[in-house]
């Protein structure tokens, strides 16, 4: 390897590693200034004492039946007694799933073609009389999974029956 392509390489990594922070840093003040406006749509929704759980850093792979060219994002993940509320952030849109139309909650690492090392909570669910899914990165997919079968949903309301 000539020096000047060394000499390159480890430029490149040094850049890459001074723009890793800074990636950081931009990326949290982004998703600190989402908190404000996210409750504030919550609260018009669901009073405080609805919410079981939430996540304000939820990330949406998209819904199944949108496709694979649809926008996905970041936003809230609202757990009530009776639904899954999602709030995207931008663009400014709405998914409500109401507890009874979930049939399925998985784990997955892909969906719709977006990939990760991470578990995300899969959630397929009947509209309007077809099946549908939709999947999030969220904090702890886990507890999720596991509160949302305690209300009745997907396995656990399979085992009931």
């Amino acid at each position: 390897m000539s020096t000047p392509l060394i000499i390159g390489l480890m430029l490149g990594v040094v850049l890459a590693l001074l723009a890793l922070p800074v990636l950081l840093v931009v990326s949290r003040l982004v998703l600190r200034m989402m908190v404000g406006p996210l409750e504030d749509r919550i609260a018009a929704h669901h009073g405080p004492d609805e919410i079981l759980m939430k996540d304000l850093t939820a990330n949406s792979f998209g819904r199944e039946s949108a496709g694979v060219w649809q926008v996905r994002g970041n936003g809230a993940l609202v757990l009530t007694a009776e639904c899954l509320h999602f709030f995207m952030f931008l663009p400014r849109r709405e998914l409500r799933v109401p507890l009874d139309a979930i049939t399925e909650l998985t784990f997955t690492r892909s969906h719709l073609g977006k990939a990760t090392i991470f578990d995300l909570l899969k959630v397929r669910f009947n509209s309007e009389g077809k099946s549908d899914s939709i999947a999030w990165y969220l904090a702890d997919p886990a507890t999720w999974k596991r509160r949302i079968e305690e209300l009745g949903a997907g396995a656990a309301r399979d085992r009931r029956q």
